[in-house]
């Protein structure tokens, strides 16, 4: 036993370096893969299993998924067709195993492997390190197969499986209960496919056993992300539920059909490699299981969308719905997430500030919104502060949010103090100069156009603001001096002028930060296209 519990340890090592180490070399590259490929249901589909196979994870698929729902880049519905295909990209692992793990001597293949990747993690170029993890990676799961292998060989003598055949009710129960459990134990299907493919290889279980565990296993993965959705985001929590549901139902049918289904496996394994390969047919199980859910659940995606939604519905706060704490380990993600996040904020902060204007008066609506708008800051800063940049186009974005956030906060201030007010009252010509521009604020931040053109239309309006501040000022006091106003009205008109000049100047500032976040990315998507055309 303790060989094989070593065997899903190095498994499960081997599998989050490999993991890790292709996240950070086509961590960039499978966003605007994803971003661009994801217009359609069927699209979206196959770009979760693309994704899937080439960073074997799809948790990690789901938390890009996750992300680009909270940015506004993909529509719910479209992350559900991710999603499912990145059911059916995870079932790569199980081909990958069955059509090398069993068929060479492992371990004269994995040391070497091992040695080599590990070298060039301390020897070579930052650039090149990255490979050598990713190589090390590779070397530990074959080798926590190979392990596993030899465990397996013993596990008769400690698993009585031979005591629950898959011939009754209870039986076949016990047997996906056992799949579910060991994945909620191993914390990833793959270890736990890895582990009942070496069972079925050295005999210590037979096929349809493998499969039944295989059932428990589809349904076992829901698990981790449902105990990661508790207290996460309204999106990963559907995100969780999508993955519950697929499951659920798929197994109940597969469980359902098994005899029939079990015919159709034997059939296409026979047909590829002219007998009955166990554990090759294991592989194929696993992935028309997957398959067959994707033929159920797509024709009716948008049903599917409907229910899920009113099964998880938006929580109280809305703003902060897309801060989800499971996305900090994407930062280029997690930093899209964010800059929506205070994009919405602005927008609200924007539409309450319109509306008093209007009303000329401090309502308890408006109130609300701006407590809203205080918690949302303070839970977008906590957020902020726990994202690690790597890159230095992720530092440029961050660096350039973050002066946003801080424009924001002294924004807000500005908003909270009492002479708001008496600029309605002491300075009607500029606050309606201003109320039109807020309108034109409004409608940039309520869509999806760059946030320059507003910024640039900010810094004039701040500019003529800034003139009109040392102009009036001046005139003010000298209107005092000359008794033709009272210098308590002078005073105040003054203070009402201060107050409307730094509201506009923090609007300013915000916005163009917003704009140099955005800049950064079309820099980057040009440099990406010109690298092709050359």
């Amino acid at each position: 036993m303790l060989t094989i519990f070593g065997g899903i340890g190095l498994f499960l090592l081997g599998m989050s370096m490999l993991t890790n180490g292709l996240k950070e070399i086509a961590g960039e590259a499978l966003k605007r893969w994803l971003n661009k490929f994801t217009r359609g249901t069927f699209s979206s589909m196959l770009s979760g299993i693309f994704m899937t196979i080439l960073v074997q994870s799809s948790t990690a698929t789901t938390l890009l998924t996750i992300g680009f729902v909270s940015a506004g880049l993909l529509t719910f519905i479209q992350s559900i067709g991710v999603i499912i295909g990145a059911n059916i990209g995870s079932t790569s692992t199980g081909w990958i195993i069955s059509l090398i793990g069993f068929k060479i001597s492992l371990q004269a293949m994995a040391l070497p492997i091992i040695g080599i990747g590990v070298f060039m993690s301390f020897v070579a170029p930052r650039d090149i390190k990255k490979f050598g993890g990713v190589l090390a990676g590779f070397g530990l799961l074959f080798l926590g197969i190979d392990m596993l292998q030899q465990g397996m060989g013993d596990a008769q003598n400690f698993i009585a499986f031979d005591k629950i055949p898959a011939n009754s009710f209870f039986s076949v129960f016990l047997l996906i209960i056992i799949g579910v459990i060991m994945t909620i134990i191993m914390q990833a299907s793959s270890a736990a496919m890895a582990a009942t493919l070496a069972a079925l290889f050295t005999g210590a279980i037979d096929f349809e056993q493998a499969a039944y565990l295989v059932i428990g296993q589809n349904i076992g993965t829901t698990a981790t992300a449902l105990f990661a959705a508790i207290g996460a985001s309204v999106s990963a929590k559907r995100t969780a539920m999508t993955h519950l549901l697929f499951n659920v139902v798929t197994a109940i049918i597969v469980t359902a059909t098994f005899p029939y289904f079990l015919q159709l496996v034997r059939w296409i394994t026979e047909a590829i490699v002219g007998r009955f390969d166990e554990t090759m047919a294991l592989a194929i199980f696993h992935t028309l299981f997957s398959v067959l859910g994707a033929l159920i659940f797509m024709p009716f995606i948008k049903q599917f969308a409907k229910l899920l939604i009113k099964i998880v519905p938006e929580r109280e706060n809305a703003l902060t719905r897309d801060l989800d704490t499971k996305l900090l380990e994407v930062p280029s993600v997690a930093l899209d997430v964010s800059f929506k996040t205070i994009r919405d904020i602005m927008a609200v902060l924007t539409t309450a500030q319109s509306n008093l204007m209007v009303t000329k008066k401090i309502t308890a609506e408006y109130e609300r919104k701006m407590d809203e708008v205080e918690e949302a800051i303070q839970m977008t800063n906590d957020f902020l502060n726990a994202i690690q940049s790597t890159s230095t186009r992720e530092r440029n974005k961050h660096i350039a949010i973050l002066h946003t956030q801080d424009h924001l906060v002294r924004l807000v201030k500005v908003l909270r103090e009492e002479q708001q007010l008496e600029a309605l009252v002491l300075q009607p010509q500029l606050m309606t100069e201003w109320q039109e521009i807020l309108a034109d604020v409004q409608q940039n931040l309520s869509g999806e156009e760059p946030i320059s053109k507003i910024a640039q239309i900010l810094e004039g309006h701040s500019r003529m603001m800034a003139q009109a501040r040392r102009n009036k000022r001046n005139e003010y006091f000298e209107r005092s001096v000359a008794n033709e106003t009272e210098l308590d009205v002078a005073v105040s008109k003054v203070g009402a002028l201060l107050w409307i000049d730094r509201l506009v100047y923090h609007y300013w500032r915000s916005t163009a930060r917003m704009a140099e976040f955005q800049q950064i990315d079309e820099e980057k998507r040009l440099k990406s296209s010109s690298d092709k055309t050359a």
